[in-house]
């Protein structure tokens, strides 16, 4: 009698931990952006431009504060370079919101990686976000890009799709 106790107990613990780590998983979902984006680079502010496309996976840690990691391919490179030209690691701060937080500026900073190039750079700039509904909205966002070594600085232009779970 005081195993089969036991054993319900035990069943009983392993089904709560199992309903805890569900809707923590849940939870965790809820906070996690993935927006394909379209891209052009455009060199020295005013040179030659470059399109490209890639993906941003962003989690949520408050209301106005997000990290970021993206990935982005340009159309120049050749078959033998690799799929991902440049990544890229950044915060996002939402500033101000409109229309019961249906648009929203944000401003952003972070990190860039060239792959091909093996160079550094450092990223700041500023993007809107427009809500269409509790998952999907539209944005687009500006950055300038100051490398590290012989390289001029570039800006980058990006419209996302955003779709959040």
């Amino acid at each position: 009698m005081k195993m089969k106790l036991f054993r319900s107990i035990c069943l009983a613990l392993v089904a709560l931990a199992i309903v805890k780590v569900s809707t923590r998983a849940a939870s965790v979902l809820d906070d996690i952006t993935v927006s394909p984006f379209a891209a052009i680079r455009t060199e020295n502010f005013d040179g030659a431009s470059t399109l490209g496309g890639g993906l941003d996976v962003g989690y949520s840690i408050n209301k106005f504060v997000s990290i970021h990691g993206t990935a982005l391919g340009f159309e120049e490179y050749t078959c033998g370079s690799g799929a991902i030209d440049e990544s890229e690691f950044f915060a996002k701060a939402r500033f101000v919101s409109y229309a019961k937080e249906k648009f929203s500026l944000y401003g952003k900073g972070g990190a860039v990686r060239d792959w091909n190039d093996e160079q550094w750079a450092t990223s700041v700039g500023l993007g809107a976000d427009l809500r269409l509904s509790k998952h999907v909205s539209l944005g687009a966002d500006y950055s300038i890009r100051a490398w590290f070594y012989e390289r001029d600085k570039d800006s980058l232009i990006r419209a996302l799709v955003n779709i959040s779970f």
